[in-house]
C-alpha cells in the first residue's frame, strides 16, 4: 500500500459506481453479495458478509488497458469505514484467479498498487469482507501514463419523434458531473414532432451547453454527420455519437474519455449493449465484417444475448481474451476529431451499414476501432425490431452493397447471400420485402449520384411500395382473421431433416393456393422458409409484439420475384469492376462535410 504522494500524475481510469434507483434490476452487473446502495458512490455491508466488484461495470480489463493505452502505473483508491479485510484480485487470460493483495482496513483511505501495473491479467478487481458493518465508498482506479493528451468530447445525438426518451438522455448527460468533460451537446431533431418545447426545461437547469437543432428527416448519416461537422467548429477533441432511445450508463462516458486520453494513436472507441428488455444481458459486444459476404457478425457468436449472471466476465473465456473488432455501432461511439478531418463524415446512407462502413474507412487510413470491456448503455435490441420487413430492407441491402463496392473485392459471396435471403423473403410470403430489395439493387445500378437524390425519398418510397403489397402491421383487434395462439412449428433437425424439409416446402410452393384457409399465426421467432413455406396463409407477429403481418401465398407474384432477383444480381456482377470504380472515386466526396451542408440547407 502507498499513499497519495506517491503517485506523480493521478488519471482516473474508472470509478466504482453502484446503478441509479430506476436501475436496481441491474445490480449484478455492479456488485456480487450482500449489500445495500447508499448512494451511486457508496455501499453498506453488513458485518460478516462479503462484497465482490467482479462485476461488469466495476472490475478494471487491465489486460485490456494493457494492450491500447500507455498506462505504466495502475492503483486503486477506496475510502472504508469501518473493519474489513479488501483483497485485490486478478484473473489471467486462462480463467485462473490469484490474490494480489490483501489488507486488514479500519476506517481509513486505502491506496493499493496492482503489482506490474496489471499487465499480467485480463481484469483485477476487488473483494472487501467485513467484521463490522462496513461502508466502502469513492473507489476508483487510478493510472499513471507515459502519454497523455486532452479530451473534451462534443455530444451528438440523432432524434426523432422519441421525445421523451430525449429529453431523459440529455437530463442524464447533465448529471453524474459529466458538465466538466463535455464541449457541448448538440441535438439533432428530425421529427414530426419536435422536441423543442419538451426540452426547454432541461435546457434552462441543464450544466451543459445544449444546441438543438431542427432539420429534416436525413436518417441516422444525416443526423450523425451534422452532429460531427458541428464539432469541428468548436474545442471539442472528439464526438460522442449516442443513439436517443436508450438508457445511459453515465460512467460508460467517462471510461471512453479516459481511455482516449491515454490511447495508443488515434482510435475510434466504443461501447458495448446491453439489452432494455433484459439489463444483465449483454446483446453485442463487438462486431467484425466479413469481407467476403460482406456481412458483420459478432466477435463471440457464442456470447450473443449472454446473460451476464451466468457468465461472469472474469471466468468466460470471451470476456478475459476480447477479439479486436471492425467498427462499433453508433448507438455509442467516440471518434476523434482529427479522424473526422481526415477521412470526412458518415456517406448518406440514410440508415444501416453507416457505423460499419465508417469503421472499415478510419480502419484503411490507419485508425483502428476499439471497443472497451465495461463500458455500455442499454439499448432495444435487434431482435425486437422488424428491419428485415419494413422499409429499412432497402438501406440494408442498398448500403451493404455500396460497402461492398468500397471495401471488398470479390462479391461473389455477397451476391449468393444475398439472393438467399431474396429466396428466404420469397418462401416466407415477403413479397413486398423482396420488392423493395429490388429496387435497392437497381439503385446501385444507377450509381453514387442516387445516394443523394434518394437520400430523403426512399423512406417513403418502400413505405409506400410495401403498403401496396399488404406487408404492414395488422394490431390485434383490427382483424378478425387473427387466431389467438401461435403455432409452434417443429425446425427440422439435422442436415437430413434440413433436405426433406426443403424439398415439402418446394412442393408446397408448386401446389395451389387455398385461398380461404384461415391464416395460421406464427411467433416472429419461428417465422422461417421451414415453417412458413409449407402455409398458404400466415399471420406473422410483429418483432415488437404490436401485431401481425397478415401474409397469402401467390405462385405468379413468387416465380416473378425470384427471377428478377437472380437477373439483377447477374447485371450486378458483370457490372461490378465498373461501378466499384465509380463509387471509389466519388467516395471522398460523399462524405466531405460540404456535401452534407449543401443537403442540409436544401
Amino acid at each position: 500500500m502507498t499513499t497519495a504522494a506517491g503517485i506523480a500524475e493521478q488519471i482516473t481510469a474508472q470509478r466504482i459506481v453502484l446503478p441509479h434507483a430506476d436501475r436496481a434490476d441491474a445490480m449484478p452487473l455492479y456488485v456480487n453479495g450482500a449489500a445495500d446502495v447508499i448512494d451511486r458512490r457508496a455501499l453498506r455491508i453488513a458485518a460478516g458478509a462479503d462484497a465482490s466488484f467482479d462485476t461488469y461495470f466495476n472490475a478494471f480489463p487491465s489486460g485490456f488497458w494493457r494492450t491500447h493505452s500507455t498506462m505504466t502505473r495502475l492503483l486503486l483508491r477506496l475510502d472504508v469505514e469501518g473493519e474489513c479485510r479488501v483483497v485485490l484480485r486478478g484473473a489471467h487470460a486462462d480463467g485462473t484467479h490469484v490474490e494480489l493483495h490483501a489488507v486488514d482496513a479500519s476506517t481509513s483511505q486505502l491506496l493499493i498498487e496492482v503489482p506490474n501495473a496489471g499487465r499480467e491479467y485480463a481484469w483485477v478487481w476487488l473483494v472487501v469482507s467485513a467484521s463490522t458493518e462496513t461502508v466502502v465508498r469513492d473507489g476508483e482506479w487510478v493510472i499513471e501514463a507515459s502519454e497523455r493528451r486532452e479530451v473534451r468530447p462534443s455530444i451528438a445525438i440523432t432524434t426523432m419523434n422519441r421525445v421523451d426518451d430525449c429529453v431523459r438522455l440529455v437530463d442524464a448527460l447533465s448529471s453524474d458531473g459529466l458538465p466538466d468533460l463535455i464541449e457541448r451537446v448538440v441535438v439533432v431533431d428530425q421529427g414530426s414532432t419536435r422536441i423543442r418545447e419538451a426540452i426547454a426545461p432541461v435546457l434552462e437547469r441543464a450544466a451543459v451547453d445544449v444546441k438543438l437543432i431542427e432539420q429534416a428527416n436525413l436518417g441516422g448519416s444525416g443526423g450523425f454527420s451534422r452532429g460531427m461537422i458541428e464539432a469541428l467548429g468548436t474545442g471539442a477533441t472528439h464526438v460522442l455519437l449516442l443513439d436517443d432511445d436508450v438508457m445511459l450508463e453515465t460512467e460508460s462516458v467517462r471510461k471512453m474519455c479516459a481511455l482516449a486520453s491515454v490511447a495508443r494513436a488515434t482510435p475510434l472507441i466504443g461501447a458495448q449493449m446491453l439489452s432494455l428488455r433484459e439489463p444483465t444481458v449483454l446483446h453485442s459486444m463487438g462486431e467484425v465484417v466479413d469481407r467476403r459476404s460482406m456481412w458483420w457478425h459478432a466477435t463471440e457468436p457464442d456470447l450473443v444475448a449472454a446473460d451476464l449472471r451466468e457468465h461472469p466476465i472474469v471466468k468466460t473465456a470471451g470476456f478475459l481474451r476480447p477479439k479486436d473488432v471492425d467498427f462499433n455501432g453508433w448507438w455509442m461511439c467516440l471518434i476523434p476529431a482529427a479522424v473526422i478531418r481526415e477521412i470526412g463524415v458518415s456517406l448518406p446512407y440514410f440508415i444501416k451499414w453507416d457505423d460499419a462502413e465508417y469503421g472499415l474507412r478510419a480502419s484503411a487510413a490507419g485508425h483502428r476501432t476499439l471497443t472497451l470491456p465495461g463500458a455500455a448503455l442499454w439499448h432495444m435490441p435487434w431482435t425486437a425490431k422488424d428491419d428485415g420487413l419494413d422499409w429499412q430492407a432497402y438501406h440494408q441491402l442498398r448500403n451493404r452493397v455500396v460497402t461492398a463496392l468500397l471495401h471488398s473485392s470479390n462479391p461473389l459471396r455477397l451476391l449468393v447471400s444475398s439472393w438467399a435471403q431474396d429466396v428466404n423473403h420469397v418462401l416466407c410470403q415477403q413479397y413486398g420485402s423482396a420488392d423493395v430489395r429490388s429496387v435497392a439493387l437497381r439503385d446501385v445500378l444507377d450509381g453514387p449520384a442516387h445516394l443523394w437524390a434518394t437520400l430523403g425519398t426512399r423512406r417513403s418510397d418502400m413505405q409506400r411500395l410495401l403498403a401496396s403489397r399488404g406487408q404492414t402491421i395488422t394490431a390485434f383487434g383490427d382483424s378478425a382473421e387473427i387466431p389467438d395462439k401461435a403455432h409452434r412449428p417443429a425446425a427440422p433437425d439435422g442436415l437430413r431433416g434440413r433436405i426433406v424439409r426443403l424439398v415439402r416446402v418446394l412442393l408446397a410452393q408448386l401446389g395451389s393456393v387455398d385461398e380461404t384457409a384461415p391464416p395460421t399465426r406464427v411467433r416472429r421467432t419461428d417465422g422461417k422458409w421451414w415453417s412458413i413455406g409449407m402455409l398458404d396463409r400466415v399471420a406473422l407477429e410483429s418483432a415488437a409484439g404490436d401485431g401481425v403481418f397478415l401474409l397469402q401465398r401467390d405462385r405468379r407474384t413468387a416465380a416473378r420475384l425470384l427471377v428478377r432477383s437472380g437477373w439483377l444480381r447477374l447485371r450486378l456482377l458483370v457490372a461490378w469492376p465498373a461501378l466499384a470504380r465509380r463509387y471509389r472515386r466519388a467516395a471522398p466526396d460523399l462524405a466531405r462535410p460540404a456535401a452534407w451542408e449543401r443537403a442540409y440547407s436544401e
